[in-house]
């Protein structure tokens, strides 16, 4: 079971069709997180690496006057520097991917033939664990090295950098970046999108529009930040997920949640494991009705949401 959870227990993508293609990516990762990365003892030992150090030479005695020439004779104690080789110590040398991909998590063993990376395309929604020497979903090239915050990979003839979700990536060197065009007001299209794209029924009904759901399916990062996911544990057992720190305007309001809901359930489905996890995302992802079970304040409330 712990190798299928390693190996499976991938982004929830759009588990609510809506909802959880934007929660489930920041959720599971710090499940996954927490699990696999957060406990050192579990991890290989890392050892800083030395910093390099100016040295100075220890005086040495010669016969042909070299050493007296060098010094300066009002400084007995002065000797002169020995040049240093600078190091290139750039962390941002490699290209940050363009690619649609996703890494929810990565398990990084002493040796490479153990150590995988779990990746999802957004675009085809190909998903899996790669090790080195495995190729991406949409990628060229195969991995080449496996790092507990990122992964580096062949692309169209270069290295290209693929970082853990919710981290921030060092930003890319301007010599090798290449353009990527934005569309003018792109984020106020998505928030104008999810503003007229949810109808508030009552307090627990909800009509969304499915080019809303469409277009969320499509880049689920986008709206990602809208708030805090955290995965909720009770008697020390997987509970749901919580959310906190939601923000106005983002789609998780829109959709009747609130700062300390915990989310149990998605139309019967309970939200526990990874195998439930794979479940629920494989059965809902085309729902056009969904019943989402949410704890609030210590109570239960059913949001009922249909898409048209």
């Amino acid at each position: 079971m712990q190798d299928f959870v390693k190996r499976y227990f991938w982004v929830l993508g759009a588990v609510v069709v809506m909802v959880c293609s934007l929660f489930a990516a920041k959720a599971t990762g710090h499940i996954l997180e927490a699990k696999f990365l957060g406990d050192p003892a579990h991890g290989p030992k890392i050892v800083a690496a030395p910093q390099p150090t100016t040295t100075t030479a220890k005086p040495r005695h010669d016969k042909d006057g070299t050493q007296m020439e060098k010094r300066n004779m009002f400084c007995s104690d002065c000797t002169p520097p020995v040049a240093t080789t600078p190091t290139n110590t750039d962390p941002s040398s490699i290209t940050n991917t363009s690619l649609p991909l996703v890494l929810v998590a990565t398990n990084v063993a002493p040796t490479d033939k153990d150590s995988y990376a779990t990746v999802i395309n957004t675009e085809s929604q190909r998903q899996g664990a790669f090790g080195v020497g495995d190729q991406l979903p949409g990628a060229s090239g195969k991995v080449k090295e496996i790092h507990y915050k990122y992964v580096d990979f062949e692309n169209s003839g270069r290295i290209e950098r693929l970082v853990l979700v919710g981290v921030t990536p060092p930003p890319t060197p301007v010599a090798s970046a290449e353009p990527t065009p934005t569309p003018t007001g792109e984020g106020d299209d998505l928030q104008a999108s999810i503003d007229n794209g949810i109808k508030k029924i009552d307090d627990s009904t909800y009509e969304i529009d499915k080019k809303l759901v469409d277009q969320v399916l499509a880049n689920p990062m986008a709206v990602a930040k809208g708030a805090r996911v955290v995965p909720a544990v009770k008697n020390g057992k997987p509970d749901g997920f919580k959310l906190y720190a939601i923000r106005p305007s983002s789609v998780y309001a829109k959709l009747g949640l609130t700062n300390g809901d915990t989310i149990q359930s998605i139309n019967g489905f309970e939200l526990t494991t990874a195998d439930k996890a794979l479940e629920v995302y494989t059965k809902l992802r085309e729902a056009t009705s969904l019943e989402m079970e949410v704890t609030r304040r210590g109570k239960p409330v059913t949001l009922k949401y249909t898409i048209r």
